[in-house]
């Protein structure tokens, strides 16, 4: 298990409230154009303490949520319907969703993608790619600034995802500079918006 998934292991309940006390319409306003309508299959990687998963599934969503911390997975379970699917996976491969032999409308990933290594992030672009339908929408938002409690980051870009995309069928659309909403100086996000492309596929 690495490092940061022990992190969150070690710290999933003040993690949760600290998640929760954010709503999904504020945090993600930004792209609000592109929220998900009632009966989209949605794919949330890094679902954390479910907030998101739940906000889509209560609205009529039919949502996959992946979490690979098992402490914060029992919390998706516990706070999220019956209607929510949730899975122990992680990128860059995503088997288990793999293996589900589903596509999906929207699959979105919050606060994750600076724990992907470098070297592996080509494989796990293609892979959400493969993973959307004709017309389908990767939202991917970017932590800059790093963490001072063990967890692994690696550094991020929008020009880094806009090539990313570009190789395995997808087209940025939207770009979205943001604070942090938990008031962290030292911390700022972008929102990528990403469309995949009718007919290409990695």
């Amino acid at each position: 298990m690495s490092a940061t998934i022990s992190f969150y292991d070690e710290n999933a309940t003040h993690l949760a409230q600290q998640y929760n006390s954010l709503a999904f319409e504020s945090v993600h306003q930004s792209w609000s154009q592109y929220w998900p309508k009632s009966g989209a299959a949605v794919l949330d990687v890094g679902a954390g303490s479910g907030r998101d998963a739940r906000w889509m599934s209560e609205r009529g969503c039919s949502v996959v949520a992946v979490e690979p911390s098992i402490r914060l997975r029992d919390l998706v379970q516990q706070s999220c319907s019956e209607d929510v699917t949730c899975l122990d996976d992680s990128l860059p491969y995503l088997s288990h969703v793999v293996g589900l032999a589903k596509r999906y409308d929207l699959v979105m990933l919050s606060a994750v993608w600076m724990h992907i290594p470098i070297e592996q992030r080509s494989i796990a672009i293609k892979v959400l790619s493969n993973l959307l339908v004709d017309d389908g929408i990767l939202v991917i938002t970017l932590r800059h600034g790093g963490f001072r409690d063990g967890r692994e980051t690696f550094g991020v870009s929008v020009s880094e995802l806009d090539k990313l995309a570009g190789d395995f069928g997808l087209v940025c659309c939207h770009v979205e500079d943001e604070k942090d909403f938990l008031n962290r100086e030292e911390v700022m996000w972008q929102t990528v918006v990403m469309k995949k492309t009718l007919g290409l596929e990695g």
